[in-house]
This record gives structure tokens, C-alpha cells and sequence, in this order.
């Protein structure tokens, strides 16, 4: 994450940062992982402001609370240590608008283009075992958070933290198939990638609904009552 200063011209900083991004890819064959979200320093004070076009270019301002969560939990910082002292924790509410944003966003690109969108959910319905893996680790941050309060940002950390804290996760054991896969793909067996399919569709895709998810199906039944 890249975060300019408020009295920067954002859009020039912005365009001066993917223009170094992409002189260290062409140099580096694309080695080095470099993110492209840039903030300024504003957009990650209280309160979050909303009146933003809700379109993919703004999918940085929509996944504010959980890329300062991973900035707070796991953050390093090249230059400028002390901005993260500035940064408050994003609370529920912000990421209930989280969510209901992006979930909003999706209907809309589905709207948009049927035809990606019925692709995308095929993928959904039947993924990968690398989107699969990405998805079920993902999903396990977010579902830590949901369920404890409390925040992990490290996919390699989410598995012991679950285990911890919460124990009667339903996708436990796909979450440890998962990690496996991850971090020690070495140790994989047809087996495991089998049962990790098996659980994805009886497990994973039944899994109960966090209270969030209760949430945005109720805000997304007023609004379609009012419709």
C-alpha cells in the first residue's frame, strides 16, 4: 500500500507510483510483488467518507478496513513509520459497509456483463484447487474477525489463530487442508486435493452465515421493499 501526502496532487502521485511499479516489473520480470492500491492520507481517517462512484477503479476505497487491518497487523513500512500511529482501527460498522459495498459492486459488474458474471459464479460454484485454497484462506480472515473481533491479516497465521480461538469453525478441516497446500504444497497427496474438492461443496459452500451476511440480506430486503 502507498499512502501520499494530503497535500499531494493525488492523481499526479498516484500516476508517478504505477509508472516506478512498472520500470521495477520490467526490470525484475515481474518478480518483485508490488501493490498498486495508493491512498491519501485522509482517505484512511474517521469517518471513512462514501461519496464515491461505486465502480472497479474505487475498489481501494471500498476495501479500506480490511487493507488498514492488514496495514495494523502485518504492516512494514519502507518510508514514513510514523503515519501508522495515525491510523485508527476500522470498526464494525466499517466493515459491514465493507461488505455491503461489495456486494453491491458485484450485483452491479454481473449487471453489467452477464456473461462474466455467469462465468464467475461457475468458478465460484467449482474452483480451482488454487482458487479454491485462496478463497477458503480469504474467507477464514474474515470469519475470524466476524466471529471473535478480533484481527489476523496473515494467511499463514489465520490457521493457528482459528484453532485457538475458534475451534468449532464448520471448514476447519478444509481451512487445514488448505494452509497445507499453501505453505508445504510438497506434502500434498491426490487424496488431500480430493477431499479438499468434497469439502469445499458439502462443507464450505453450506457453511453457516456470519452475522454480517444476516446483515446484508436484511439491508438488501428493506431497500428492495422500498423499491
Amino acid at each position: 500500500v502507498h499512502i501520499v501526502s494530503d497535500k499531494a496532487d493525488y492523481k499526479a502521485e498516484e500516476e508517478t507510483i504505477f509508472h516506478l511499479i512498472e520500470r521495477i516489473n520490467q526490470q525484475t520480470n515481474h518478480d518483485v510483488p508490488i501493490s498498486k492500491v495508493v491512498y491519501q492520507k485522509q482517505q484512511l481517517h474517521h469517518p471513512y467518507q462514501y461519496d464515491f462512484e461505486l465502480t472497479s477503479d474505487n475498489i481501494h476505497l471500498i476495501n479500506r478496513p480490511i487493507e488498514v487491518f492488514r496495514i495494523l497487523d502485518s504492516g512494514k513500512t519502507i518510508w514514513g513509520e510514523e503515519l501508522i500511529d495515525t491510523i485508527e482501527e476500522p470498526t464494525r460498522e466499517d466493515v459491514l459497509q465493507y461488505e455491503i459495498l461489495s456486494d453491491k459492486l458485484s450485483k452491479t459488474l454481473h449487471q453489467l456483463n452477464p456473461e462474466w458474471g455467469s462465468r464467475y459464479d461457475e468458478m465460484k460454484k467449482n474452483p480451482t484447487i488454487r482458487i479454491l485454497t485462496q478463497s477458503v484462506l480469504t474467507t477464514a480472515l474474515s470469519d475470524y474477525y466476524y466471529y471473535t473481533g478480533k484481527n489476523c491479516s496473515s494467511k499463514y497465521r489465520i490457521l493457528s489463530c482459528v484453532e485457538r480461538d475458534l475451534p468449532d469453525l464448520s471448514y476447519l478441516h478444509l481451512l487445514r487442508l488448505c494452509h497445507k497446500n499453501r505453505f508445504t504444497p510438497d506434502q500434498m497427496t491426490e487424496d488431500d486435493f480430493e477431499e479438499m474438492r468434497r469439502e469445499y461443496q458439502t462443507v464450505f459452500l453450506q457453511r453457516p452465515k456470519t452475522w454480517i451476511q444476516n446483515e446484508i440480506d436484511t439491508k438488501s430486503s428493506e431497500a428492495n421493499s422500498a423499491c
